[in-house]
């Protein structure tokens, strides 16, 4: 009786709280609009009875067609008890479903409903560690508008291409529950998920795992046994229902030693549609087996890999059998394969990590066109995805709006700034490093849920690289460098000044690696310096005469750039030693009189302050701490040059 009480105060409270909004109309359409992501997610009080229970087995058994949304069936979830006690089994399922009844231990429960939050009152509460069944018999419309990354949770429609009718399920990120009761929480992945389906004789189903086995059914049905004993998250569970051809094909990662991964591609049954795509299927076989090499193996190697087609743009990375609008892009079935181990095998531990997912996804696409196409067709994609995120000087990957799901899957940001500063990474670690802490990654978080955080401290641990700058600057930080420079060549050394300044006013500085550029009549140079300032000097030996620069020749970095100027004075220049000018203090600058130099660790260092030309004014020693009187000097720019036996540095101050 208490539960029931309990619920029913909760209800109350749910109807009073929307009575208090009161719009326009006007107002009343911006908020639906701006709240629409939202209707499918669970409040704290909700998620703190379903976090009573760990999901560890989804079995569906329903009934679906390729021309209409309706579903039908029964639903078990087996959990385990985690709470000390659970009287509540609390779970999600769309609110235009009918509830026929919920059995548990061969008993019907009473069932509470606040829209799609459903709640079955236990006969007796359960202690921790009991494992529980609930069954789950339902059926009605699964078709609600707007609540997936891509369309719908739950979709029917016709192939403009290939005239085919066909249903598909597209979970991603909330939307599981339009279409199955279930718990809809990233880090309680289930240990496994049977999904049997029953349909028309003419149509096929795709779904996770192995087909056990096809049972004939009366009158003219079929049902569809599908199983996968490897751990799965709920939007990764799905169905596609339509008129198919199977195709399937074998992929040979050497890991496995001749031993091979099915790979089963349900391609409509249009007699040329097949024959359109059958070159493009057979290569995915062949990145599987490159992905295996650079990744690990294949993480669901003992099932299959597979595609359903459905006629949505794009693609959704179903564990072990793709959601696909085509066959033919290249681009997509790359990104949706690397998915695989970026996604499935690890999963994003909240929303806000999706980076997780499709940051590295998006980077599968880059390398997949480097191995198969060449470097230059790797380099035009990701000049592609650079022009793109450069459009917006306050671009960031990560975010806090997981209600916001255009958000969660912005093209620009979330894929797009995540491949490029994935490839930034590359760069800073270099490949060895790079590919072997991505792999100690995937083993680490196997089947599991991690982070960005989780992937920081990992990436640490295991390259010894401090990244520190890196993450705050390119995964938390917002925008990009814009550099400019100036150089002098005197026929033993090319002298730099790299200067920039930044796109976003939050991220007032990029430290890391940057290639530059040297253009020569006698052959260009490319050179790698640490930035670590907004403004670095660097002397590179060289007998060639420089004529210019160019930043970033092999686009490693987002980044703009503004001026290139020759500079004779740069001669006078030293090379800037990172960690003496991180420990040495020069102020205050502008200056009206005298100027301090204070660094602990110099004992025996040395001043010159000079005229812009180069020319010297006046010199004098540095032990510790030093002062220069510049009272005397006209108002303008000096440079100070303090040297020792840390290295050198060189700082211009402003008269005043």
């Amino acid at each position: 009786m208490k539960q029931i009480i309990l619920l029913l105060c909760l209800l109350t409270s749910f109807v009073v709280l929307h009575a208090q909004e009161n719009y326009t109309c006007s107002e009343a359409k911006i908020a639906a609009h701006s709240h629409l992501p939202k209707k499918t997610r669970a409040d704290a009080a909700t998620n703190t009875l379903m976090n009573q229970y760990d999901v560890h087995f989804y079995f569906l058994d329903i009934a679906a067609e390729r021309n209409t949304t309706v579903v039908s069936g029964v639903v078990t979830m087996g959990a385990k008890v985690t709470a000390p006690m659970m009287d509540t089994f609390c779970f999600e399922l769309n609110q235009s479903m009918i509830i026929d009844s919920v059995v548990y231990n061969n008993q019907l429960l009473t069932v509470v409903s606040n829209g799609s939050i459903h709640y079955a009152l236990l006969p007796a509460a359960v202690p921790a560690n009991t494992d529980v069944s609930v069954k789950i018999f339902y059926n009605g419309d699964a078709h609600v508008v707007g609540g997936a990354a891509i369309g719908d949770g739950f979709s029917t429609g016709v192939s403009n291409t290939w005239g085919n009718e066909c249903t598909w399920s597209l979970s991603q990120p909330y939307s599981a529950y339009e279409w199955f009761p279930c718990k809809q929480s990233l880090q309680d992945k289930a240990d496994s998920a049977w999904v049997f389906v029953t349909t028309s004789i003419e149509n096929k189903v795709g779904a996770n795992g192995l087909l056990e086995g096809i049972d004939t059914l009366p009158n003219n049905k079929v049902k569809y046994r599908w199983k996968t004993n490897y751990i799965i998250d709920y939007y990764l569970i799905s169905i596609a229902v339509a008129k198919y051809v199977d195709y399937t094909i074998y992929a040979h990662p050497t890991a496995l030693g001749g031993d091979s991964v099915m790979m089963v591609n349900y391609v409509y049954d249009n007699p040329f549609a097949l024959p359109v795509y059958k070159d493009q299927i057979d290569s995915n076989a062949l990145v599987l087996e490159y992905y295996s090499d650079i990744m690990g193996l294949y993480p669901f190697h003992k099932e299959k890999y597979g595609h359903s087609m459905a006629p949505f743009g794009g693609g959704m990375e179903h564990q072990t059998m793709t959601s696909i609008g085509t066959l033919g892009n290249f681009s997509v079935n790359s990104h949706e394969l690397f998915h695989q181990w970026w996604g499935d095998h690890v999963t994003c531990k909240t929303w806000k990590d999706i980076f997780i997912n499709e940051g590295f996804a998006s980077y599968g696409e880059y390398l997949a066109y480097d191995h198969f196409r060449g470097w230059p067709a790797a380099q035009a994609k990701m000049q592609g995805v650079h022009d793109n995120v450069l459009q917006d000087s306050f671009a960031m990957v990560y975010f806090t709006d997981t209600n916001n799901v255009g958000r969660i899957f912005s093209k620009r940001l979330t894929y797009d700034k995540g491949s490029a500063v994935i490839h930034t990474l590359r760069f800073v670690l270099g490949d060895s490093l790079f590919f072997q802490g991505l792999r100690d990654f995937q083993s680490t978080f196997a089947f599991g849920t991690a982070g960005i955080d989780e992937l920081h401290i990992l990436l640490e641990g295991a390259t010894n690289v401090p990244l520190n700058d890196y993450f705050n600057q390119w995964l938390y930080g917002e925008g990009y460098p814009v550099y400019s420079g100036e150089y002098y060549s005197n026929g033993s050394n090319i002298f730099l000044k790299i200067s920039h300044t930044t796109s976003s006013a939050v991220t007032p500085l990029f430290k890391g690696p940057l290639e530059i550029k040297c253009l020569s009549a006698s052959g260009d140079t490319t050179v790698r310096v640490t930035i670590n300032q907004n403004t670095n000097t660097f002397i590179i030996p060289s007998s060639k005469t420089i004529t210019g620069l160019v930043f970033d020749p092999n686009n490693w970095l987002l980044n703009k750039d503004t001026t290139v100027v020759a500079n004779p004075a740069l001669v006078f220049l030293n090379v800037e030693d990172a960690t003496m000018g991180n420990e040495t203090m020069i102020y205050p600058n502008p200056v009206t009189d005298r100027v301090t130099i204070e660094n602990s660790s110099i004992s025996d260092g040395q001043y010159i302050l000079r005229e812009m030309n180069g020319s010297i004014i006046t010199t004098g020693p540095v032990n510790a701490k030093a002062q220069v009187d510049l009272s005397q000097l006209s108002t303008g720019v000096y440079l100070l040059e303090v040297i020792s036996s840390q290295g050198k540095i060189s700082r211009k101050l402003n008269k005043l």
